[in-house]
């Protein structure tokens, strides 16, 4: 873990808890002024409570029948939650990798729906929200026909649990702003309000200026097991890739900084998870994919940052070659919103495992539609 001055120490145990690669040290909790709420807070925001109970399980840092049992059963609920979406999502995931294949419709899965069975290998580690799918641009309006014949819809589900459709303004938006289809949904129940597919055809956002065919993707993707069913993923080096440009653009988007969905620790547990489960991945290859598509930016974000909180995780000589492609100074690593206003403007905490944990606002605001 980076050093960080006065970094609480709720906030050190969660990031060592959160390692992927367990490392050593089992010191846990100590002292009265240990504030537990402070850490389930974080866990749960941060999307690792799962995780974090899993290792303080294996190495018993809570004392069973003491007054902390309340923080077992939290992050033990947790787990069972991520258990019963995740099992509902996948097997849905299946059904329609499945339903496509049948049509002709070549498609990969991405992110949660790979990651939690290749990667993390258990259904309750991970929490996922919907399914995401990667398709050539040419197939999506089949795609979409496919989704609104299994009962899916356009639009968002709101906080009654009703689903609202999609604005002929927010549609026109979307098209031109958006590398994805909108949101498809079905309404499902108390455990997971809707099942959501988002269907994707490009990595980048059309503004950004990267681009890596869809072809070249889907040509080169992987055999995997979901569900009993083999399903395509992108090769390793992709999946990466992946991974790390929807980082870069949840963390510097307004749109996605304004939700609070920007610099959350499990996006950098699932690229040094993806690292260790991938001992083979080629990093040269890995970083001239990047440099090819124009993303060497958008993977050097991710990778820097994911090594100042797990040190060792990444490899030096990758991130060197990928600093110097992308011709970053030292301000980089601390910018959003350029691709929102044009300006360069930075977060006031220079580190990153002090900016996850901090509450600063943007000082720009969104203009997006959706």
């Amino acid at each position: 873990m980076t050093d960080v001055p006065d970094l609480r120490p709720e906030l050190d145990l969660l990031l060592r808890l959160a390692d992927p690669r367990e490392p050593g040290g089992e010191a846990g909790p100590s002292g009265v002024e240990f504030d537990w709420g402070l850490f389930l807070d974080a866990a749960f925001r941060h999307r690792v409570a799962a995780l974090v109970g899993s290792a303080m399980a294996r190495r018993g840092l809570i004392e069973p029948d003491s007054r902390t049992e309340y923080v077992r059963d939290a992050l033990t609920a947790a787990a069972a939650l991520n258990e019963r979406r995740n099992a509902v999502l996948l097997a849905e995931a299946a059904r329609l990798v499945q339903t496509l294949a049948d049509k002709g419709t070549t498609v990969a899965v991405r992110k949660g729906a790979y990651l939690t069975p290749a990667v993390y290998r258990a259904t309750h580690l991970r929490p996922m929200n919907d399914i995401d799918l990667f398709v050539d641009r040419d197939e999506a309006p089949a795609v979409a026909d496919v989704l609104r014949g299994e009962g899916y819809q356009a639009g968002t589900v709101d906080a009654h649990g009703n689903l609202v459709p999609m604005t002929r303004r927010q549609e026109v938006f979307w098209g031109m702003h958006v590398n994805n289809l909108p949101s498809y949904q079905r309404l499902g129940d108390s455990w997971l309000p809707a099942v959501t597919v988002d269907v994707c055809f490009g990595l980048f956002l059309p503004a950004s200026g990267c681009d890596l065919p869809a072809g070249r993707l889907l040509s080169q993707a992987v055999p995997f097991d979901l569900c009993g069913t083999t399903a395509l993923a992108f090769r390793p080096e992709h999946m990466l890739l992946d991974v790390a440009a929807h980082l870069y653009k949840e963390s510097t988007t307004l749109r996605y900084i304004e939700r609070g969905k920007h610099q959350r620790l499990l996006q950098y547990v699932d690229v040094v998870s993806l690292v260790r489960a991938h001992p083979d991945l080629s990093w040269d290859t890995l970083v001239d994919e990047a440099v090819a598509a124009g993303a060497a930016r958008n993977l050097y974000f991710a990778l820097a940052n994911a090594a100042a909180l797990f040190p060792g995780s990444i490899p030096r000589p990758a991130l060197a070659r990928l600093a110097d492609a992308a011709a970053v100074d030292e301000r980089f690593l601390v910018e959003y919103g350029e691709g929102d206003t044009g300006e360069r403007r930075s977060w006031s905490a220079r580190d990153i495992t002090e900016r996850l944990f901090s509450d600063e606002r943007p000082d720009a605001r969104s203009q997006s539609l959706v």
